[in-house]
């Protein structure tokens, strides 16, 4: 029963967004958004890295799993723990979302192989022109989504890994609306 007001709750918090889609290539993408999980932040991490070589102004947010211990303090990021950052329901405290609601990302990539509502939430509010991640449900967080995680080639290869591969090809293959500011 509540899982049916949180996809409430999201369907309305995005049709409330009315931001405007549009996709874009690797090329038009100034400043990136990345959802992740911390249990991915190796992974993530070095993704972020090539980001930023390329020129890319990136920000991203770690959802903290369960039992996590490590300290992201000296890291970029920041994370979002159950406890500290959102209310019992999931929702991410007023403080983070009302920063996030004045920034402009040119794509947010959502890095999250299951649903999660805290990292579904800010997506539903963020302000970005293009956003990216794995089909999980039937909501529409999505402009460009990745239907099924490819086949690891290696066993030491993360999902997340995968996920990310796809979308850096498809980021460098497709030709979008340039929209550069």
């Amino acid at each position: 029963m509540f899982g049916f007001f949180k996809k409430n709750k999201l369907k309305n918090l995005l049709k409330k967004n009315g931001r405007n889609h549009a996709f874009l290539d690797m090329d038009a993408i100034h400043s990136v958004l990345v959802l992740f999980e911390t249990s991915d932040y190796e992974a993530v991490d070095s993704f972020v890295e090539k980001l930023q070589e390329a020129g890319k102004s990136v920000s991203g947010y770690a959802f903290r799993i369960k039992d996590d211990a490590f300290d992201y303090s000296e890291t970029v990021y920041k994370v979002i723990s159950p406890k500290e950052n959102s209310e019992k329901s999931g929702i991410p405290s007023d403080l983070l979302l009302n920063h996030l609601k004045t920034q402009h990302y040119d794509v947010a990539i959502d890095l999250t192989i299951r649903e999660n509502y805290s990292l579904q939430y800010i997506l539903a509010v963020t302000n970005t022109t293009m956003t990216i991640g794995l089909k999980k449900n039937k909501l529409p967080f999505y402009d460009f989504s990745i239907s099924k995680l490819p086949q690891a080639k290696d066993s030491k290869d993360s999902p997340v890994s995968g996920l990310i591969k796809s979308i850096e090809f498809y980021l460098k293959t497709i030709k979008g609306k340039n929209t550069s500011s």
